[in-house]
């Protein structure tokens, strides 16, 4: 199982403040007790390599590991507005995932396509798997297909995630189920599509990152 590079610093400080506590008590309870913060971090830090269940570029790869709480529509106004401007107004569909501190947290681009823009915004840390988490901090990114197509990803950050990576920069060209960045420790991830695309995932499914099939192109 391949461990992201991120892992190794804070696993070396947990090791290392564990022996500090370790020879200051002779406590086994704290060996045991750092162990299991270690244990951990190295299952959030889990990078697995994933193929898509489809071959088809017509398809669409979930982005994140998790579960399906939100599938609607949505117009574009807002935030979303002022990020891809020429979509305002639009209706489009949106599904979230909710991402558990025991998913995997690497998240993989849906489609393949252009980095047009990439935006930090500042927000709160409300739980992930509550709506208004919608406006909590993130990360949005603006992709678009090689027809043209423009799809929204947002990348949340939860009540205990304060930590947003991103791997690509804006003018990168991804691929469908490329790795994009990765969220700490519980958090979501939004998915918005064309109104013309069809998702084909419901409320309560689970999805893995890079492998499962939320949608299609028509």
């Amino acid at each position: 199982m391949k461990i992201r590079r991120e892992f190794f610093p804070l696993g070396a400080a947990v090791v290392l403040i564990g022996s500090i506590f370790f020879i200051a008590t002779k406590s086994l309870i704290s060996v045991i007790f750092f162990s299991i913060i270690l244990v951990f971090l190295l299952n959030f830090f889990r990078d697995p390599e994933r193929e898509p269940e489809t071959n088809s570029d017509k398809d669409l790869i979930s982005p994140a590991d998790g579960k399906i709480i939100i599938k609607d529509e949505v117009e574009v106004k807002g935030d979303l507005a002022e990020f891809v401007p020429e979509l305002e107004g639009k209706k489009i569909k949106r599904i979230a995932i909710f991402m558990s501190p025991f998913d995997v947290h690497v998240n993989r681009s849906p489609v393949s396509g252009y980095v047009r823009k990439i935006l930090r915004k500042k927000g709160g840390f409300a739980r992930a798997f509550l709506e208004k988490s919608e406006n909590n901090s993130r990360v949005l990114w603006h992709i678009r297909t090689e027809d043209g197509k423009d799809m929204i990803l947002s990348q949340i950050a939860g009540a205990i995630a304060r930590r947003i990576s991103v791997f690509k920069k804006e003018g990168d060209f991804i691929r469908r189920g490329e790795r994009i960045g990765i969220i700490y420790l519980g958090s979501r991830v939004d998915v918005y599509i064309p109104y013309e695309w069809e998702f084909s995932v419901s409320v309560g499914d689970k999805v893995l990152a890079g492998k499962t099939k939320i949608g299609y192109v028509k």
